[in-house]
């Protein structure tokens, strides 16, 4: 009797020491964003987007896929799932639901994690907020909070002086009234900053004034105006820019004039041309402006929402769906799941047979092997640790397992 029951005690203890791991990995899951409008054949679509701790975005359909809702091919565009990330990620303990934008044309509806300036919309295209976030017991239990986006939108494309590059200045409002813009989509800031970077080899500073701000922002809406005026000076190594709402509202321009900036957004392909003159006559073309752009102030990692967003291993990474890398975490999800469900399956099975035939020999048998599958049920969540510290023993250390988990 007495074994019955230190068997049953070890038994209880190991399921018991085996719930929280398999609660981490099925609570991961960090807020759920809905979308909801009316396409043009009068259908009402709702998408709904899955954000995890892990950085990554559960989609609504597969890219291709004909959705449910209205019988016709849908896509994400390239990146979506990090660019959405991103900018939901407003920092280590606060998340959104970002404004997404929807395509619709003869090809199929394209979702696009930024909203986007009417002149580009090919067919008919929709800015969307979503509704308030709904975060999930796994982030209300870890402190993360969430924000309403009330709007987002972008305007026109703003050039650099003498360059094929373009500032892309987007602003979004906050139901708390917090007010961010960006020149990329990508990365947000308070309005009051200032956004660095570097294009080529010079240095740049990107600001918006007060009237810029005055004409986007509303209590309840963010409106970009048809016109951006850019001015712009000298600095140490580069230049200074100054967005404005209107052409005389600058501080300070020492050089607008000579592109013909000072006129306004409307005439940014005047400023095309390399610092040679050497112009390719193609407004189209960044020169690599999203590429070398980097942010002062701003976290190039996921802090505890997730894994660095840099994260190249070698197996991939485990956000993209074509890597070896996610085939891998989709198989360790399942197997942490299984592992505990089966180590209870089996030794109730075995404790169950020796009770039943009252055969002590069995019982013992039986409490040995439940010790020896807590074990391995355990062991099962090393396998990570486990595979970073042999391939480091074989000298492989180039951040090789970035993302398992």
């Amino acid at each position: 009797m007495k074994q019955l029951r230190l068997s049953l005690f070890i038994f209880v203890f190991g399921i018991l020491f085996c719930i929280p791991y398999n609660t981490s990995a099925l609570e991961n899951k960090v807020v759920s964003c809905d979308y909801q409008f009316t396409n043009e054949n009068g259908k009402q679509i709702e998408l709904e987007y899955q954000i995890s701790s892990d950085g990554s975005v559960e989609l609504p359909f597969s890219n291709g896929t004909l959705y449910s809702e209205d019988g016709r091919s849908w896509y994400h565009s390239d990146q979506f799932k990090s660019t959405y990330y991103g900018i939901a990620k407003i920092n280590s303990t606060t998340i959104t639901c970002p404004s997404i934008y929807v395509q619709e044309n003869e090809l199929g509806v394209t979702v696009y994690s930024n909203p986007n300036y009417s002149e580009s919309c090919s067919g008919r295209c929709y800015n969307i907020t979503s509704a308030t976030p709904r975060l999930t017991n796994f982030a209300e239990d870890t402190g993360i909070k969430s924000k309403k986006v009330l709007s987002t939108c972008v305007g026109y494309p703003m050039g650099f002086l003498n360059r094929q590059s373009y500032v892309f200045p987007y602003f979004r409002l906050f139901d708390d009234g917090t007010k961010e813009w960006s020149i990329d989509g990508k990365s947000y800031v308070p309005v009051t900053n200032a956004i660095t970077g570097t294009v080529g080899d010079e240095k740049f500073s990107v600001t918006v004034n007060d009237s810029l701000l005055n004409s986007v922002f509303s209590s309840t809406k963010a409106s970009c105006p048809s016109q951006i005026y850019r001015c712009v000076n000298q600095s140490d190594g580069g230049y200074s820019y100054e967005l404005s709402g209107d052409g005389n509202s600058c501080g300070n321009s020492e050089l607008s004039a000579s592109d013909g900036q000072q006129n306004g957004s409307n005439y940014f392909d005047a400023a095309l041309g390399t610092p040679d003159e050497d112009s390719s006559g193609d407004s189209s073309s960044s020169d690599g402006l999203r590429d070398s752009v980097t942010i002062d102030d701003l976290q190039d990692d996921m802090d505890s929402f997730g894994q660095p967003s840099d994260c190249n291993s070698i197996l991939g990474s485990t956000q993209d769906e074509e890597s070896v890398a996610w085939l891998l975490q989709q198989l360790l999800n399942y197997v942490k799941i299984l592992g505990p469900i089966l180590v209870a399956i089996l030794s109730s099975l075995d404790f169950a047979k020796s009770i039943i035939a009252s055969d002590d020999e069995g019982m013992q048998k039986a409490q040995k092997k439940l010790l020896i599958r807590l074990i391995l049920a355990v062991a099962l969540f090393l396998i990570p640790t486990l595979v970073s510290v042999l391939l480091n023993i074989f000298g492989i250390t180039t951040n090789e397992i970035c993302g398992l988990q």
